[in-house]
């Protein structure tokens, strides 16, 4: 159970990315137990068009959610279906029926950061730089091409712009560790209202296992210490959840999705 202190800083945390969705949307549509967001230019984006059920959202089943995500979706054109759940329990007891009904479930843990930098990870700081967003590019078409085997689609084409509405509502800061001029690792830093996010972590294949990944992050915590809190979503029960910890973080709540091909 969650002590006073760690139900402040989730509802401060849920508030951040309700806001943050809903800031770079194109276009939200009120439900009675949550939001639809949109963006009309990124329809291949999953994570700018989903369904959001929000805390409180009440009683609901797996088959009315369902059936408002189909139309709500649907009506949009968009070739996939995507629900997020706020509330943890919420999401965990729908989890069986929605599963039944052909959708794949995720579960995110959102994790706080304690504040203490400690010497070894303001020395790992030191190995990233600043950058432009732009100067991320070419790294992310690299990752894409190889999560895609070297394809293309406008899909892969959204995905390398997805953060700029974003950064039309927050303010974005890029970090990268770079090898002869070149991004080899990468994760950005969102703030707003005291709050820091620590997204897009990712080091090309062949530069893993250097510690690239702990530079960046590393700098993205000595820059968020301006914030009242840092926090990131990592998927539950991999091992990067146990990498961050190691860092500082700590799980405060799971967020579960729920996605589908249509």
């Amino acid at each position: 159970m969650l002590t006073e202190r760690g139900t402040d800083r989730l509802q401060r945390v849920l508030a951040f990315l309700r806001a943050a969705d809903a800031g770079a949307s194109t276009r939200c549509t009120p439900l009675p137990f949550g939001t639809a967001n949109f963006h009309d230019e990124l329809p291949h984006v999953w994570d700018r068009n989903f369904v959001l059920v929000e805390s409180g959202a009440g009683e609901i089943d797996a088959d009315s959610l369902t059936r408002a995500t189909d139309e709500l979706q649907g009506s949009a054109g968009l070739a996939h279906r995507k629900l997020v759940f706020e509330d943890e329990g919420l999401g965990a007891r729908l989890a069986p029926g929605l599963v039944a009904l052909g959708w794949e479930q995720r579960r995110l843990s959102l994790m706080v950061h304690d504040g203490e930098i400690d010497e070894a990870a303001v020395a790992a700081s030191r190995d990233a730089s600043e950058v432009d967003r732009e100067a991320l590019e070419p790294a992310m078409v690299r990752l894409l091409q190889t999560e895609l085997h070297g394809r293309e689609s406008e899909a892969a084409r959204e995905l390398v712009r997805a953060d700029a509405p974003l950064g039309l509502f927050l303010s974005q800061r890029c970090f990268a560790r770079l090898v002869a001029g070149e991004v080899a690792g990468y994760c950005r830093l969102y703030a707003r209202d005291g709050l820091g996010q620590i997204e897009d972590v990712a080091t090309l294949p062949h530069w893993r296992g250097r510690g690239f990944a702990r530079a960046v992050v590393s700098r993205a915590l000595v820059e968020s210490r301006q914030q009242d809190l840092t926090f990131l979503t990592a998927v539950h029960g991999r091992w990067v959840e146990r990498w961050y910890e190691r860092l500082g973080f700590e799980q405060i709540s799971l967020r579960y999705e729920f996605t589908k091909h249509v």
